[in-house]
């Protein structure tokens, strides 16, 4: 049994794609200083396509045991979408007891007949979390009856379709009926402003977690500071101060990484670490020149079948925005130099996740004031499961961060995006070094053949979001993958080349680039969070209205408009992740890049 869905307008499928961001890169150039060994990540193999994960389409379960329960052996049935069947061989899912399966078209481990289209297998089924989900849809409609309840498909932050919430009939849950299993997401039981992006000003100042380096208020060793983070990111393996200043000074010298120069730039001195008090000759770090701006939760960057491209673990990513502060200036300030704290939340299981996903959900409860003491202790506790030390032992340093971003113009022009990782081993052990920002070439491959030649080898990859950035290309000893984004005009920066074929796969390569998503291709002035908290359009059009569209006209083809509901999936994808049965999540799409 299949719930049909509502396709949107022809204008809006169009557009399904890579809706992301990462980040930009630079030019290249001779001095090579503070090079170090590459991570992970800058080590990718020279092959832009990754395998895509299958498109499910529609899913049902038909209960073998007598009784239903929240663990009820069952057939369970899937289709994949249009053209996915020829291309996979298994959908790998969750059950909702825990289990990894692999359902299969084969005619074998429970499949009923090889080759004709239905992917099966028997694993167990919370029938109590399914008939939970309708009574839930019930309760909502009879609350808001003019409101009708839709479930939106995004393919990379593109909607493609949207169908009706419609509960299923209470005598459906039987043995040996099929029972559909459909994604349910209710956006507007989620508050953007308590449960996603945090700016309040009675939380990012909340005076026993916060400090504010230009007025010294607050607890400078509160579990929000920038102090707080370092230390515990630092752990036992290096001095917090010299984590600290190690990571800073490499704006001070150039540096080389995947053979390009980044340029130094000194100002670093003279701006931060000069008027940083110290003791004993060491960074003081409860007077951290840096003011906390921004709280972020990333569910969205998760998927129930294996990390998305940033985020380690299945949970996503927590982030943490702050503000460098200026205070060689008469009055001081927050200038525009944000250091964003990326946490891969470590959180796996499908309980685990769901529980995590709950607790987020509950701040948009009627009960939680946002900013007062019982919401702030509330998201302190959830903060904390995620950036004390030890929270990932097999990372380095036993650190959930994944990356620590920074962009920035105070230093000088024009706005450079960088992005830092803590190495595990070489030089820098236990240390943030400069690494290539994933899925952006460097600056100087933009409007170029190469570029050209590189969409238009790739651009069923880049359709489906199953791409990457070779560090090299076309030729192995030639650096593609950049390493430090700059934007030299505001908004106007995005990435093109005369020929290419495809124009929205020029579009989603771009929007994946930092200065794609931070210039043109959103509409945005550099930053979607600012030193003083405020919002880009592209985020606070959906925070005042999840359902609400912001149009951005395309840059090459200006009769295309696009519209990004970005709030909306990630309000969506926290209250499916929260109150629905983990087989529910085999509907999930990760996101390309995350930004």
């Amino acid at each position: 049994m299949k719930q049909s869905d509502k396709k949107v307008p022809g204008m809006l499928r169009a557009w399904s794609g890579v809706f992301a961001a990462s980040l930009l890169a630079g030019c290249g150039g001779a001095e090579n200083v503070l090079s170090e060994e590459p991570s992970a990540v800058a080590v990718q193999a020279q092959t832009a396509e990754v395998p895509a994960k299958p498109i499910v389409e529609s899913m049902e379960a038909i209960a073998l045991d007598s009784v239903l329960t929240a663990k009820t052996r069952s057939l369970i049935r899937a289709r994949l979408a249009d053209g996915q069947a020829q291309v996979h061989q298994q959908i790998p899912v969750v059950s909702d007891s825990g289990q990894q399966l692999a359902l299969n078209d084969r005619g074998v481990d429970g499949d009923e007949k090889a080759g004709d289209g239905v992917f099966s297998a028997i694993g167990d089924v919370d029938f109590v979390a399914l008939q939970a989900t309708q009574a839930r849809i019930r309760e909502f409609q009879e609350r808001n009856p003019q409101t009708p309840l839709t479930f939106a498909t995004f393919d990379n932050r593109a909607l493609v379709a949207e169908r009706a919430l419609t509960p299923l009939p209470a005598d459906i849950f039987k043995p040996g009926v099929p029972v559909p299993i459909t994604p349910v997401g209710i956006s507007f039981a989620v508050k953007p402003a308590n449960s996603l992006i945090i700016n309040h000003p009675s939380v990012i100042n909340d005076p026993t977690r916060t400090y504010d380096p230009c007025s010294n208020a607050g607890n400078p060793n509160g579990v929000w500071t920038f102090n707080h983070l370092m230390r515990e990111m630092a752990n036992t393996y290096v001095s917090p101060p010299a984590l600290t200043e190690h990571w800073l000074r490499q704006w001070t010298v150039n540096q080389n990484i995947n053979g390009w120069t980044v340029p130094a730039r000194p100002s670093m001195n003279a701006f931060i670490l000069s008027p940083w008090p110290r003791v004993s000759g060491a960074l003081d770090l409860t007077r951290s020149p840096f003011k906390l701006v921004a709280i972020v939760n990333r569910l969205d960057l998760g998927d129930n079948r294996g990390p998305a491209a940033y985020a380690s673990g299945n949970a996503g990513e927590l982030r943490f925005v702050f503000a460098a502060v200026d205070r060689t200036a008469t009055t001081c300030a927050v200038r525009p130099f944000l250091v964003i704290f990326e946490y891969g939340v470590p959180h796996a299981s499908c309980a685990a996740v769901q529980t995590w996903a709950q607790q987020w959900l509950d701040l948009s409860s009627p009960l939680m004031v946002l900013g007062s003491p019982t919401y702030n202790a509330a998201l302190a506790n959830l903060t904390q499961q995620v950036v004390t030390r030890n929270a990932s032992p097999r990372k380095p340093n036993g650190s959930a961060i994944n990356q620590i971003r920074t962009n920035e113009e105070w230093l000088t022009r024009p706005w450079e995006l960088r992005e830092f990782h803590l190495m595990a081993s070489g030089a820098s052990a236990n240390r943030l070094q400069g690494q290539p920002t994933v899925l952006t070439p460097g600056d100087s491959h933009n409007n170029t053949t190469v570029l050209r030649d590189f969409v238009n080898a790739n651009t069923a990859a880049i359709l489906s979001g199953s791409y990457t950035v070779p560090t090299t290309y076309p030729t192995a000893s030639t650096p593609f993958l950049g390493a430090f984004p700059w934007i030299p005009t505001v908004p106007g920066a995005f990435w093109r080349a005369t020929g290419i074929a495809n124009n929205d796969a020029r579009h989603q390569f771009s929007l994946n680039t930092c200065n794609g998503c931070h210039a043109r291709e959103t509409n945005t002035g550099f930053m979607h969070i600012n030193q003083h908290g405020g919002l880009s359009p592209f985020l606070a059009t959906g925070m005042a209205s999840p359902s609400t569209p912001y149009w951005v006209q395309d840059p090459v083809v200006t009769s295309v408009n696009r519209p990004f509901f970005e709030i909306r999936m990630r309000a969506q994808n926290l209250d499916s992740v929260a109150n629905q049965a983990c087989l529910s999540r085999a509907f999930d799409r990760a996101i390309t890049a995350a930004h």
